[in-house]
């Protein structure tokens, strides 16, 4: 009886956001059964961090300071985060986009 109650309310347990950021860290968690592939991390539409790949149930964890421009400049401190987006493919080619706030212009 008791196992059958730990089950139940394991199966109820909320599921990790796949987007959070928290203080000058930003987590990515990948709930889907597939690996993503090429991932990307874009913050303010500057700043980026590149994975070759995260695995089903994975969490990505990345320090704001990370972050780096196309010309080397890193993410200041004193800056504030506007938008985040996560871009990526998975195992079946299909995109992956995650966005927190503006997300990206293109």
């Amino acid at each position: 009886m008791l196992a059958v109650a730990v089950l139940s309310m394991s199966a109820c347990a909320p599921r990790p956001e796949r987007l959070t950021i928290e203080g000058r860290t930003i987590t990515i968690y990948n709930d889907s059964g597939e690996t993503w592939k090429a991932v990307e991390v874009w913050v303010n539409d500057h700043y980026r961090v590149t994975r070759e790949a995260m695995a089903p149930e994975e969490r990505f964890v990345v320090p704001l300071e990370s972050f780096v421009a196309g010309f080397g400049q890193r993410f200041a401190r004193n800056q504030q985060v506007t938008g985040i987006e996560v871009t990526a493919t998975d195992e079946s080619g299909d995109p992956v986009r995650l966005t927190w706030g503006n997300g990206r212009r293109r």
